[in-house]
């Protein structure tokens, strides 16, 4: 036999290949890690383009993406452990997979680099603790399907949320009621508000309260919501208060009501006194629909205002993101890594 075939190493069968990426300290050569980053590029592509390619997008489109990448995310990165070792460098190189720009110049270094004849210690137990995280984050992708989180960026559904809030969302399509609290795709990130009603129905706006098919919801006086007038969120948003125009670091006072919908659904509301939303005509809410109103009336833009002039108008059931569970983390600050702007009191908390 030629010494070049005796050196040659045989291609591993399909199901070796992927059992190979569950034991991090051994070698793959160029090859088969090319094969295996071909596999994890397929279902990776279909989740970036295909939204673009097909026309009705839905969560079975989407799960045929996630399922594969979660699959394949712990057999991939044994992989990704084995080519370094292969190379002749530490499985410590693995994390420049997390950095942008970065990770490109790494895996084409893991396709391109020819095997080395270096042994390395294999660090085993950090190797292992790599898949660990692997393992996490195929978890954390398959719960994609049904949770996710976004971002609170503006006033307009105070006291519920806050602007620096990021919030778990149980994932749309699922069943929605008056009085929920839900994110929605908008013009300019995710918009926030409580659903009211769904079409068909009729809408209106008196004195600051939703009346739904002729029916007015009840308030009741919750006493006054009083904090520091100051800038919120990395969009830096600023309150409305119920005391009038007040300077940095004053005192905001606005009045509390309890609302109680005709179907029986109660939440907090905040009123700071007469403004021109505190009315609107009666409108018709068609099927497929969603009529949604902030709790801090004054400062939303919600279903009373039409997407032209900012506001939310008649949100499409389509375009929900999610029912608001609760509060994952909250930060008052430009800059939410800022230890200074944290509100710990909100962690967890569930939105009502």
């Amino acid at each position: 036999m030629p010494a070049a075939a005796a050196r040659r190493r045989p291609w591993p069968s399909p199901p070796e290949l992927l059992a190979q990426g569950f034991v991090p300290t051994g070698r793959t050569a160029p090859e088969p890690f090319l094969a295996v980053l071909m596999l994890v590029a397929l279902p990776a592509a279909w989740l970036r383009w295909g939204p673009r390619l097909v026309d009705e997008w839905s969560r079975w489109h989407e799960a045929a993406g996630i399922v594969p990448l979660a699959l394949l995310a712990v057999p991939a990165t044994g992989h990704v452990l084995r080519r370094l070792t292969d190379m002749g460098l530490r499985g410590a190189w693995a994390w420049l997979l997390l950095v942008p720009w970065l990770r490109w110049v790494l895996l084409a270094a893991l396709v391109l680099a020819p095997s080395s004849q270096r042994r390395r210690n294999p660090d085993g137990a950090l190797r292992a603790f790599g898949l660990g995280l692997a393992g996490l984050a195929a978890l954390g992708l398959l719960g994609s399907l049904l949770w996710t989180a976004a971002p609170v960026l503006a006033h307009g559904m105070r006291p519920a949320l806050r602007p620096g809030d990021l919030v778990l969302l149980r994932r749309a399509p699922l069943p929605l009621a008056p009085g929920d609290v839900i994110a929605f795709r908008g013009a300019d990130g995710p918009g926030w508000g409580r659903l009211v009603a769904r079409g068909p129905a009729r809408v209106a706006v008196e004195d600051g309260v939703p009346v739904i098919d002729g029916r007015p919801a009840r308030r009741s006086d919750a006493g006054l919501l009083s904090e520091p007038f100051r800038p919120e969120g990395p969009r830096r948003a600023l309150p409305v208060c119920g005391n009038g125009a007040v300077g940095l670091g004053a005192e905001c006072r606005t009045r509390l009501w309890r609302e109680t919908l005709p179907d029986g659904a109660s939440f907090l509301a905040l009123d700071a006194g007469q403004r021109p939303l505190d009315r609107m005509e009666p409108v018709e809410v068609p099927p497929g629909h969603l009529f949604v109103l902030g709790d801090d009336r004054d400062a939303a833009r919600d279903s009373r205002l039409a997407p032209g002039v900012g506001g939310a108008g008649l949100v499409p059931e389509e375009a929900v993101i999610g029912r608001a569970s609760l509060v994952l983390v909250s930060a008052a600050g430009r800059r939410p890594w800022d230890p200074r702007y944290w509100r710990p009191s909100r962690l967890f908390e569930p939105v009502r």
